[in-house]
């Protein structure tokens, strides 16, 4: 075996074993946050896999807070979940190894990816990248429909590079899983497709209608579940988005974007760039332009035209998607712009590629010593974050706070039936009642009631900073003796009491 070939073995087995450090935590400890978004989630898994309800739809864009009614995620999300909720047996954990497995699987298919197009050397750098980049490492660690959403990103990257060759079957599966990434997060889609189309238009410069047709079915398909959604309710979400753009000013309704807005997606932008590389390796600024601007040059040099096309598509995606987002008024969350964090590390990869193929010693030499400073000032940190995430208990945001509160009331009933009553900042209690589905039910034997007669426990999850639960202790739990209050090392109150 030559030389090159066993170093390139030894770093990717590098790469991987970064990879899974920071990303196998929850893995390992089993203590994973399990909040309103999981708790939601899994009582739709349970709606489809226990009570036999399929759906055409996923939750609703921004939770239903982002001005955009009757706009929904798509529903494969639910349906993914299905698969380890089954093995499990409704346990959450099964959900946070399959969210570890497609993080992990999106490091090792950017290596494979970056070595397809840009050769071993851009291989190695985009897995390197992925593999410490906070928001790819941020997706194996909860239960997220956002977080599977970067392997699918990376597929119709793939087959938008294999597309440039004009084969039907690449131009199908660009637009397929530019469209499928929908089911995780809409806001990734639209933006992506619109760049895809554009891609085969002006870059690729397709000119027979067949092979757009093949193109839009692609979309066709993956939005399929929306399609079928919104023609058996009247048009919904394309109502709802109408009215977004179109409505009363009253009701902050706009079509054109204010100079506010502007200046906002500009620094959402920049932000989510900062998410790519590891934290404090360097001022942002100077990093952005060492992204950019050797990319930019080296395009404008590329003699190989697929490569050529490949990289002027990763750089029309920034246009795109600000054209695109010009259209929301809201704040845009860097999980909307994970498409952009891929594109990012692609094109510093591609530099650092073409660098070392036109043989440009000093700067080789800066990318090497660059690439070592991020790994050797990187490491100690993830190793620290392992140290400390892995001993955390979480207090009232992971699972293990959540379910030993609950096993805390149940043992003090000490087997005679109860009610309970429970407080959470978001309102809705989604996670205590799955967990009162799943853990509690199965482990005791019954769920509580929800009446304020005989014995009644309140699970208050303190708000600290408004301290909303007071007002709620005081109109909607007036009733009955407290017998204690206890605050658990959780940080979760509990009290008992006995109503009439």
């Amino acid at each position: 075996m030559k030389i090159n070939k066993i170093l390139e073995i030894i770093l990717l087995f590098f790469i991987i074993c970064i990879a899974l450090l920071p990303r196998s935590i929850e893995v390992l400890n089993k203590n994973y946050i399990f909040g309103f978004d999981q708790g939601r989630d899994y009582l739709a898994v349970k709606n489809i896999v226990v009570d036999h309800k399929p759906t055409l739809i996923g939750s609703e864009v921004g939770a239903g807070g982002a001005g955009l009614n009757g706009i929904f995620q798509g529903p494969l999300y639910y349906y993914f979940l299905s698969i380890p909720f089954l093995l499990t047996k409704g346990d959450p954990y099964g959900g946070v190894v399959l969210m570890f497995v497609l993080s992990v699987l999106s490091v090792v298919f950017s290596y494979l990816f970056g070595k397809k197009v840009l050769g071993t050397i851009g291989g190695l750098i985009a897995g390197l990248l992925f593999a410490l980049s906070p928001m790819f490492i941020a997706q194996a660690r909860f239960t997220w429909n956002s977080n599977p959403s970067t392997l699918f990103i990376l597929l119709a990257f793939c087959f938008a590079y294999l597309g440039i060759k004009k084969k039907n079957k690449y131009i199908f599966l660009s637009s397929f899983f530019a469209g499928f990434v929908y089911n995780f997060q809409f806001a990734v889609s639209i933006p992506l497709s619109v760049s895809i189309f554009l891609f085969y238009i002006f870059i690729v410069k397709l000119r027979d209608i067949k092979k757009y047709l093949i193109l839009f079915s692609g979309f066709i398909i993956a939005f399929l579940p929306g399609l079928l959604f919104e023609l058996r309710h009247g048009f919904m979400g394309i109502g709802g988005f109408a009215k977004y753009l179109f409505g009363s000013k009253e009701a902050g309704a706009s079509f054109l974007p204010s100079q506010r807005i502007v200046v906002d997606h500009i620094s959402s932008f920049f932000n989510a760039f900062m998410d790519v590389f590891p934290k404090n390796i360097m001022p942002q600024q100077i990093l952005f332009l060492i992204v950019l601007i050797p990319a930019a040059y080296y395009l404008y040099k590329e003699k190989n035209l697929e490569l050529r096309k490949f990289v002027t598509f990763l750089f029309l995606l920034f246009p795109v998607y600000f054209l695109v987002f010009l259209f929301f008024r809201n704040t845009i969350w860097v999980y909307y712009l994970i498409a952009l964090n891929a594109a990012y590390i692609l094109l510093f990869s591609y530099s650092v590629a073409s660098s070392f193929k036109k043989n440009n010693y000093l700067l080789n030499l800066f990318y090497i010593l660059f690439l070592l400073f991020v790994v050797l000032k990187t490491l100690p940190a993830l190793i620290n974050v392992f140290i400390y995430d892995y001993r955390d208990y979480g207090g009232t945001a992971k699972i293990r706070g959540k379910t030993d509160a609950i096993d805390f009331i149940y043992s003090d009933a000490k087997g005679e039936k109860f009610s309970l009553f429970i407080f959470s900042p978001p309102i809705y209690v989604y996670p205590y009642d799955y967990i009162l589905w799943w853990h509690a039910k199965e482990k005791f034997g019954y769920v509580p009631d929800n009446i304020k007669a005989g014995t009644f426990y309140l699970l208050i999850e303190k708000d600290n900073d408004e301290l909303w639960y007071k007002g709620w202790l005081e109109t909607v739990i007036k009733d009955g003796t407290v017998i204690w209050e206890k605050t658990l090392s959780s940080g979760f109150i509990v009290q008992k009491r006995i109503g009439k």
